[in-house]
C-alpha cells in the first residue's frame, strides 16, 4: 500500500499530466479559421481522425480531454474547463482520493510542477515546433529536463518563491 506521501506525489503527477496533455493538444492541433461573415481569425482545435485514433490507442485515459476540445474554439476558458472537468470526472475519486483534487492543485508541489512545465514549454518551444512530437515523448523530455541541473535549480527557485509568497498573499 502506498504511503500518504507517495499517494500525494502520484496525485500531483496525474493532474499535471492532464495539464500537459491539454497543452500538447493546443500546441499541435490548433488551426486558425475565419468564421462566416467575419474578417477576424479564431483558433480552433481540430484533431484529425487518425490522431484521435492514436490518442484513443496510446492515451485512452486522456481521450475525454481530446473529445471535449476537438472542433472547439480555443480559449482560456475552454482550456480551464476541459482540465477541471477531466480532473473531476476522471481523476478525483477514481485514481486519487475523492475530494482531494482542489487541495492538490492548490499545493506548493503542484504549483511548482506547473511553473516548471510552463517554463519548459517556453524554453523549448522552438525545438518542439520543428516537428510533431508525440505526447509520450513530451512527457519524457520534460521529465529529463526536470532532473537536469537547470531544471533542478529552477525548481529550487520556484519553491523558494512560493514559500516566500504563498498563493493569495501579495
Amino acid at each position: 500500500m502506498a504511503t500518504e506521501q507517495e499517494q500525494f506525489i502520484y496525485s500531483v503527477d496525474r493532474i499535471i499530466e492532464s495539464v500537459m496533455f491539454e497543452n500538447w493538444l493546443r500546441f499541435y492541433f490548433i488551426t486558425p479559421m475565419k468564421e462566416e461573415n467575419e474578417d477576424e481569425e479564431h483558433l480552433f482545435l481540430l484533431i484529425p481522425e487518425k490522431a484521435m485514433k492514436n490518442i484513443e490507442k496510446d492515451y485512452n485515459n486522456l481521450l475525454p480531454m481530446a473529445q471535449l476540445m476537438n472542433n472547439q474554439e480555443v480559449t482560456f476558458e475552454l482550456s480551464q474547463k476541459v482540465i477541471c472537468t477531466y480532473v473531476v470526472e476522471n481523476i478525483d475519486g477514481k485514481i486519487i482520493p475523492r475530494d482531494t483534487a482542489g487541495s492538490i492543485m492548490d499545493s506548493m508541489a503542484f504549483q511548482t510542477q506547473l511553473q516548471l512545465f510552463n517554463t519548459w514549454i517556453q524554453l523549448h518551444e522552438d525545438q518542439l515546433e520543428k516537428g510533431f512530437v508525440d505526447f509520450a515523448t513530451w512527457r519524457s523530455l520534460f521529465a529529463e529536463w526536470k532532473t537536469s541541473q537547470p531544471g533542478k535549480e529552477l525548481q529550487e527557485k520556484i519553491l523558494l518563491s512560493l514559500q516566500q509568497h504563498p498563493a493569495g498573499q501579495a
